[in-house]
């Protein structure tokens, strides 16, 4: 038996013979949604994880790398570039001389240009972006990316091959994010939404539902979990100025807490910008109601037809429409039997396409 380690502490001890190893390379979050699921979903697979980490930035962190690079060389078979490693990918092709595979997850330039509007198009910036959404993509042997939607964005936009992506999901992690009864229900009927405050996820458009619903249901109340922030403090100034009195502000939290929150709603809410990213994406949002078995409404786009179905396993609204939101949020306050069958199906879905094991089982066959 060999321990392997995980940024100098014992992470798991295998049997180095008969299981193939991956390298977790780069200076990603190590309890990232996308991180656990893979790592966890490789190890129930027979997978062998390694780590090869940083959180130093700038040149730093190509030193770090290095260093920590120099214990590990020939101990993996492969070597996975985690999300957020575009500027590594390269580097990673020097130090390993083994397959690489690059987990691209989002796009650098859709995010920053097209949905949170950081650089204009054609500006110096947005060439960067898009210089390193392209440059890594080429560097790679594989890429990975969320959705198939996201996979044809690249292959258009920067004129790369089809065999050089596959698509791997996000999923949940199933230890925790599962179906947990609440014995202490509030009385009223709770909509959740948990987010950053980013264009796509559309928060405005759910707190003027919330608005519309004030009056029409007051039974109905919603719990937003966000990070206190600037943005945060002008939503919640356009609340007190209108008197929206029917939603609980509460701070982002860890995954645990997260979890009882989405299992103490009636039902969850995705995202509801109208924006190139959403049109491409299906956010942790959706897969962690999913596999709490909590009905999702989210915004009606292409994307999510590569998962879900209208009214069979989520409930789909227009997008960037308050009044169509509210309306969805009543029926499923009205119509329960057909809401509670829409979160069983959707749960079905998660647990046949996207828990870690089944994603891990994916993601092997990717890398080996």
């Amino acid at each position: 038996m060999e321990k392997f380690y995980h940024c100098g502490k014992i992470f798991e001890e295998i049997d180095k013979e008969i299981l193939m190893t991956v390298c977790f390379f780069g200076n990603y979050i190590e309890a990232y949604p996308r991180i656990e699921v893979m790592r966890k979903g490789l190890m129930k697979n027979g997978v062998a994880v390694i780590e090869c980490h940083t959180r130093k930035r700038g040149a730093a962190k190509y030193f770090d790398l290095y260093r920590k690079h120099r214990e590990l060389k020939g101990r993996y078979d492969v070597m996975l570039v985690c999300m957020g490693g575009q500027t590594l990918v390269w580097f990673a092709k020097i130090l390993c001389g083994k397959k690489i595979v690059f987990d691209a997850f989002a796009s650098l330039y859709l995010t920053n240009v097209e949905d949170r509007k950081i650089a204009k198009a054609g500006s110096l910036r947005a060439m960067y972006y898009a210089f390193w959404d392209k440059f890594p993509c080429q560097s790679a042997d594989v890429v990975l990316l969320d959705t198939g939607a996201q996979i044809q964005y690249f292959r258009a936009k920067y004129n790369l091959a089809r065999e050089k992506f596959a698509r791997v999901f996000v999923g949940a992690d199933d230890q925790t994010f599962f179906p947990e009864k609440v014995l202490e229900k509030s009385g009223k009927f709770v909509v959740h939404w948990h987010g950053h405050i980013v264009p796509f996820h559309g928060l405005e458009i759910v707190i003027k539902a919330a608005e519309i619903l004030q009056t029409k249901a007051p039974d109905i109340t919603f719990e937003i979990i966000t990070r206190f922030n600037s943005k945060y403090e002008r939503i919640k100034s356009y609340t007190d100025i209108h008197k929206i009195t029917n939603i609980k502000f509460i701070p982002e939290m860890d995954y645990k807490e997260l979890a009882k929150a989405i299992n103490r709603a009636d039902i969850t809410l995705g995202i509801f910008g109208n924006n190139g990213k959403a049109e491409v994406v299906i956010p942790n949002k959706i897969y962690e109601s999913l596999a709490c078995a909590k009905p999702v409404i989210t915004a009606r786009f292409g994307v999510l037809g590569e998962l879900l179905t209208d009214e069979k396993n989520v409930i789909l609204s227009n997008p960037a429409d308050s009044e169509d939101l509210a309306k969805k949020i009543l029926w499923c306050k009205d119509h329960p039997a057909e809401t509670a069958s829409i979160a069983q199906a959707g749960f079905e879905t998660y647990r046949e396409h996207l828990t870690p094991e089944i994603l891990g089982q994916e993601l092997k066959r990717i890398l080996f």
